[in-house]
């Protein structure tokens, strides 16, 4: 569909803009040879491929923000099941095999899945495995810190109330892939 519009949208400008140069050229009463309306059309197409580019470019990262957004999860927990979007999400967390979805204001919902599951599901640039027993969202990390051989502690915002989750250590092999994730 791009493609399709784009060279729509230079054949337009080209049959547009021959003529209007031509009868500028006449006006001023010029004598302007065809090189330089070939070499002036060559720049106006130029120029407006990459302006449409930028801006199809723009318009599918907005559609793409907005798919994040709104982006949702079904949480399975016995004979219930609940719908909860990403940005209500703090984390998930597996303890005793069992894991559980804290949400924003703390409160725990035990899933019937596995944390590899979740992991597959749920969207990579909001969430992060920081190791075996977590996934974290994106919003829920309150402070980064060093720690000794190359790894990272990361403290979670204050609504979580399960002391257990409260600071992650991320070992100095995930410690990169990590930082990429963040920014």
């Amino acid at each position: 569909t791009i493609v399709r519009f784009m060279v729509s949208t230079l054949g337009y400008i080209t049959i547009m803009y021959i003529p209007i140069n031509i009868i500028i050229d006449k006006v001023v009463g010029g004598q302007t040879v065809f090189y330089y309306l070939l070499i002036g059309l060559l720049i106006t197409l130029l120029l407006c491929f990459i302006l449409i580019g930028l801006l199809y470019a723009q318009d599918i990262y907005n559609l793409y923000k907005l798919s994040i957004r709104d982006a949702e999860i079904t949480i399975d927990s016995g004979t219930k099941m609940k719908k909860l979007t990403y940005e209500n999400i703090a984390c998930f967390y597996s303890e005793n095999k069992i894991v559980y979805t804290v949400q924003n204001d703390g409160t725990t919902i035990n899933t019937d899945f596995t944390l590899n599951e979740l992991e597959e599901k749920i969207n990579d640039q909001l969430f992060f495995r920081a190791n075996r027993q977590i996934i974290i969202h994106k919003d829920t990390v309150d402070l980064i810190e060093k720690i000794e051989n190359g790894k990272l502690r990361i403290r979670l915002k204050a609504f979580i109330k399960k002391d257990a989750i409260a600071e992650i250590n991320i070992s100095r092999y995930k410690r990169k892939a990590f930082m990429d994730w963040f920014q």
